[in-house]
């Protein structure tokens, strides 16, 4: 399926082309993801996409720290989570 343009047509004017929202950025594959699993604990897990966790940290600095270092030094990007749903980049170090 592609891309479907809107068109808005004002009277006395020529019909304008509307963009399709821009999509927010999202982690890809091969990227460094953090995430807090639950509300209730600071327990956060660390994990390079699509593994499971294979770090996991009790301080949000602590975790921080390592999805930097992670993300550094496999030259991707670093995000966090505590939802699965939306994501915040929080390394940038993609080539």
């Amino acid at each position: 399926m592609g891309v479907r343009e809107s068109r808005i047509a004002v009277e006395g004017q020529s019909p304008l082309t509307v963009s399709p929202m821009p999509r927010r950025p999202a982690p890809k594959s091969g990227d460094v993801l953090v995430s807090r699993p639950t509300a209730r604990a600071d327990v956060y897990g660390i994990s390079v996409i699509p593994s499971k966790a294979h770090i996991v940290s009790a301080r949000y600095q602590d975790a921080m720290e390592t999805v930097d270092e992670l993300a550094r030094g496999l030259a991707v990007d670093g995000w966090y989570t505590c939802d699965h749903t939306h994501f915040a980049r929080v390394a940038r170090h993609r080539r």
